[in-house]
């Protein structure tokens, strides 16, 4: 594959080598058990061009969505996940399986986002909405924690839940989602964001209850509207 002229091809959309060669699970972007994902980087890192892009496939809208949510930007998620499988690419053969890949793509991912918002310094105040991102955004949470769920009731009030953590200040979104989304101790976000422990667990407590409290406010105004 010629990264230096052809783009890792992301959102599910690699080549259909991988099929022909039976790599290919139930469905594309599902993560695999630990067995079989370990098979496929295994013949990554032999040069198996059909393995990497299959685990592109696997991979790439958990980069993408991870990317999207900390910089609140469609293209710069475009541009990261591109970067991270580059990345993936060319140190592939330097992973050594002491974590499992998935945890080694989630910190190049989240490493990846953090340097970016460093060279930005501070993200312009944004007023995006999920209009611009894709239903299966949920891709993000299933396979990594259940933070999310215990934080912020159920399943039901996700879209909910990101329509407030997609608008906050990054002050409030960077550390929720490494600490709720990506299940990184405070120790490490506070080294990631080079803050205090103390600010970075003052933040993540306002975070959710913003949450809190924006959920409860649409409840009042749900249950308003059908006492009207």
């Amino acid at each position: 594959m010629k990264l230096n002229n052809d783009k890792v091809k992301i959102n599910g959309n690699a080549s259909n080598e991988a099929d022909k060669k039976g790599l290919k699970g139930d469905k594309d972007t599902e993560f695999l058990p630990e067995y079989n994902d370990k098979k496929i980087v295994e013949r990554a890192k032999k040069g198996d061009k059909a393995a990497f892009e299959q685990l592109v496939r696997i991979y790439s809208k958990y980069v993408y969505t991870t990317a999207f949510f900390m910089m609140r930007d469609s293209h710069d998620a475009e541009d990261i996940s591109q970067e991270v499988f580059v990345k993936v690419y060319l140190s592939l053969k330097d992973f050594k399986g002491l974590s499992s890949f998935k945890t080694w793509i989630r910190k190049l991912t989240v490493n990846t986002c953090i340097d970016k918002l460093r060279v930005k310094a501070k993200t312009a105040d944004k007023k995006i909405g999920l209009e611009a991102f894709e239903d299966n955004y949920e891709i993000i949470f299933p396979s990594f924690n259940h933070n999310l769920e215990r934080n912020f009731l159920t399943k039901e009030t996700l879209k909910e839940v990101l329509k407030v953590i997609v608008q906050m200040d990054e002050s409030y979104r960077i550390p929720l989602i490494l600490r709720d989304f990506q299940d990184y101790s405070y120790r490490e976000i506070a080294l990631l964001i080079n803050k205090p422990i103390g600010t970075v667990k003052t933040n993540i407590h306002r975070a959710r209850k913003i949450i809190q409290d924006k959920l409860l406010n649409n409840k009042k105004k749900i249950n308003n509207l059908v006492k009207e």
